[in-house]
């Protein structure tokens, strides 16, 4: 693969927690407004349809449900781990009860099953084609579906599943591929690579996926001898997945279905050279996720065809003040009917450019807080299995009961970008510190870049067009998404779940259960529009789920989503998707730890939710 103009990114001093002040106030520290200012917001997936899908017959609650949402003719799709997909119209009433993956993706008929990180979205172009992806683990649901098989470093049994309907209806028919993630087999880690994480998007010649590689076998390792391969970006033929072209022709790969790859592990991250390839895996490109056009009128075709990806840099996990944005460039050469070997796909190149002295961000790993409230789950903790005995202890019994616990934030790395309005559009989560008349609150709050390819296309790489904070204030926000209008100069909306205690002073009324919330901005507001964050889908409870409580008091990981989702269709506004905690908790005896406990308003092992909301921006 040719590259140009990719600059490796200098090494920089880890930044110190930025600040933020909401006494005075000022840009970053944002009022939270508890009134929906316009959007409209219905229940989604939660945990009991996940569990209860008829092809989950083994695995039961997960965490976390990782939402995907696409929207267009007509219809709206949402979708959550481990493979449920729920369809409505953009009133936003339900069309279908919830879907399974394994289905769709005929996984149940081949004996395997449904892994997750389910993506989704709707291509107008071409008469129209919505896409879907996840995990498939070549291991069946009765033998305890991924964790037996994908997960649990089973050889060659990873692979991206690939759905594209034959039509512009999410209820097929369905063309599906499925992407053996040991495709290389002299890939370091190979045949016990995961396909991690993977997000998509299209140009108007490329179906586009990003994934992290993992080696999953210790015996097995990865680049210069580590556990993380790096990003992998690959470009598929659009159109020939649009017409289910079969992968061979003979014994021979089909040329009309073509790909470009770009494994990101050998691409420097630093003037000194380091990458995957020479740091174990310490130091590399991550969450390089690829920036989906709002509607094909905002696909980029300067230069052959282009197609653009964002990431920031935080690859110690200290803090950064740095973000990159990566291109393809010649997509049009995948419809080359020759095949993309030789010469007939060699212009295609990958290249990007590096903005150092962004505002700073740090935030790895940070928790943000919830609101106290009924935890059911937690006070059973020793009768559900959930807790152990403490390390060293001399204790024979685990505890009986577990703390309410945090809300996890993951990292700082891209989770979606967007192409609108001549900017690709991004945000990632950061630890904030505001100050208020001269004390000061630690928070989780978002940081988010809007970068021009007007310049691009003109031949001098991208521009930095905004940088700016979103907190809430006295509290926190989780796993923030961005959408935009496909106007120039339109609005555009950050949304996020919104969770706190209130801080200190218990502020707020003490705070907020795991919410849906959202902001609206434009690409050049000094951050959200009148400093406020809005509230559409109140949260009920906290979150009561296995993995706040799974090892107490020995260390726990608790899961969130870790992503959510923002949609644009032109004439309707922006669709978005998060997770909050939708009914009160029970306690008592109507609490069992069963599927469809509380009058079938949760499950025993997890009490979350998702909501699918519309604004205007």
């Amino acid at each position: 693969m040719a590259h140009h103009s990719t600059h490796a990114a200098n090494t920089v001093a880890d930044p110190t927690v930025p600040t933020v002040s909401c006494t005075p106030p000022s840009a970053g520290c944002d009022t939270i407004d508890n009134s929906a200012a316009g959007a409209l917001g219905v229940k989604g997936l939660d945990a009991v349809d996940n569990a209860s899908l008829p092809t989950n017959t083994t695995v039961g609650d997960v965490e976390p449900p990782d939402q995907g949402l696409c929207a267009g003719n007509g219809y709206v799709v949402e979708s959550t781990n481990i493979g449920a997909v729920l369809v409505f119209n953009y009133n936003l009433h339900r069309l279908s009860q919830p879907l399974s993956m394994d289905t769709m993706m005929g996984l149940t008929a081949r004996g395997w099953s449904s892994a997750g990180d389910v993506q989704c979205l709707y291509d107008g172009s071409n008469g129209g084609h919505w896409f879907f992806i996840e995990i498939a683990s070549a291991s069946s649901e009765a033998s305890g579906g991924p964790f037996n098989g994908c997960f649990a470093a089973k050889a060659d049994s990873c692979y991206e599943a690939i759905a594209v309907t034959t039509g512009n209806s999410p209820f097929g028919p369905y063309n599906v591929y499925y992407m053996n993630a040991n495709y290389n087999p002299s890939e370091p880690g190979a045949p016990y690579l995961l396909n991690d994480y993977a997000k998509i998007a299209t140009t108007q010649d490329a179906f586009e996926i990003f994934y992290d590689e993992f080696p999953l076998n210790g015996n097995y390792p990865g680049l210069d001898g580590g556990f993380f391969n790096g990003a992998q970006e690959l470009a598929f033929t659009k159109s020939a997945l649009e017409s289910g072209a079969p992968t061979m022709s003979g014994t021979t790969p089909n040329g009309s279905l073509n790909v470009a790859i770009e494994n990101m592990g050998y691409l420097p991250t630093d003037s000194a050279g380091d990458s995957c390839a020479t740091t174990g895996g310490a130091v590399c490109w991550y969450q390089v996720i690829p920036a989906q056009a709002s509607d094909p009128s905002q696909f980029d075709n300067s230069f052959g065809g282009s197609g653009f990806m964002l990431a920031s840099l935080d690859f110690q996990g200290q803090g950064d003040n740095r973000v990159a944005a990566f291109d393809w460039t010649e997509l049009s050469q995948l419809n080359s009917t020759n095949g993309c070997s030789g010469s007939s796909c060699s212009g295609i190149t990958f290249g990007g450019d590096l903005f150092s002295g962004t505002l700073p961000y740090y935030g790895e790993g940070f928790l943000g807080a919830q609101k106290a409230g009924p935890i059911p789950l937690g006070n059973e903790c020793r009768q559900a299995g959930l807790s152990q005995v403490p390390s060293g202890s001399k204790r024979k019994m685990p505890p009986a009961h577990c703390p309410e616990g945090g809300i996890a934030t993951n990292g700082d790395g891209m989770t979606q970008a967007v192409q609108a309005q001549g900017q690709l559009w991004g945000a990632i989560s950061t630890e904030v510190n505001q100050t208020f008349s001269g004390t000061s609150e630690l928070h989780q709050g978002a940081l988010y870049f809007v970068i021009g390819t007007g310049s691009f296309d003109a031949g001098n790489g991208f521009t930095l067009t905004n940088d700016q904070y979103v907190t809430a204030a006295h509290e926190d926000i989780e796993f923030p998404t961005i959408a935009a209008s496909d106007t120039p100069g339109g609005g555009a909306i950050m949304s996020f779940t919104l969770s706190g205690n209130g801080g200190p002073t218990h502020a707020n009324k003490g705070g907020y259960y795991p919410s849906s919330a959202y902001g609206r901005l434009t690409a050049t507001s000094a951050g959200l529009s009148g400093s406020t964050i809005n509230v559409v889908d109140m949260g009920q409870s906290p979150q009561d789920g296995f993995t706040e409580y799974l090892g107490y008091p020995n260390g726990t990981r608790p899961r969130w989503g870790d992503y959510g989702a923002a949609v644009y269709v032109s004439g309707k506004g922006i669709f978005f998707s998060s997770e909050y905690i939708p009914y009160p908790s029970c306690v008592g005896a109507s609490f069992t730890l069963t599927i469809g406990t509380c009058g079938g308003t949760r499950d025993g092992f997890a009490n979350w939710g998702t909501s699918v909301n519309l604004v205007a921006p």
